[in-house]
């Protein structure tokens, strides 16, 4: 027969594995409701996403540089003559400028992730169906720059949309035009 101590016991444990297994789940439930707002802040702190990002931009502009930074046979001709750099010259370096750019922009916190879950439009440009937002800001406001979505699972990022009416891209042109000027 049971002593009262031991049913005390029983009751003891009782209670507190009812109160670890709700602690357990309250912080899950916590977890699971501000996951998005979690991911944000370790975007933020975490330099490979912000090298993935830049990575990702770099490769967008890689066609535009391409098409746009085209010589024509007599720039080629004169180029060499002269000891110019020559038009793959330039595009690598447009491509770094691109690059510095990017980096210099979340040194200066001007692009930055925002989670975008319940925002339906960023000044005017679509949100819907994505979780996060590369935001650029330059004082005039928040732009969406990027919308994504991530694979929490996978830990990488998942579906991609690139919004080209951005002031991001104006300002980067202006870089680049201007690192070109200088060398």
């Amino acid at each position: 027969m049971p002593t009262t101590r031991s049913r005390v016991r029983k009751k003891l444990w009782r209670k507190v594995v009812v109160a670890l297994i709700v602690g357990v789940a309250a912080i899950g439930l916590l977890l699971f409701w501000k996951r998005f707002d979690i991911a944000v802040s370790y975007m933020e702190g975490n330099k490979k996403a912000q090298e993935a990002v830049i990575l990702q931009m770099v490769e967008y502009a890689r066609p535009v540089i391409k098409s746009e930074v085209t010589m024509t046979l007599f720039e080629k001709l004169f180029s060499a003559l002269a000891g110019n750099r020559s038009q793959k010259e330039r595009q690598a370096d447009a491509l770094k400028d691109v690059r510095a750019f990017c980096a210099l922009s979340f040194e200066k916190h001007q692009l930055r992730f925002t989670n975008v879950h319940n925002v339906g439009t960023m000044n005017k440009y679509d949100l819907h169906g994505f979780d996060f937002a590369l935001v650029w800001n330059r004082g005039m406001g928040d732009e969406a720059l990027m919308a994504f979505n991530v694979l929490f699972l996978k830990r990488e990022i998942g579906t991609v949309q690139l919004n080209e009416d951005c002031s991001f891209f104006t300002d980067l042109s202006l870089y680049v035009e201007k690192k070109a000027r200088e060398n």
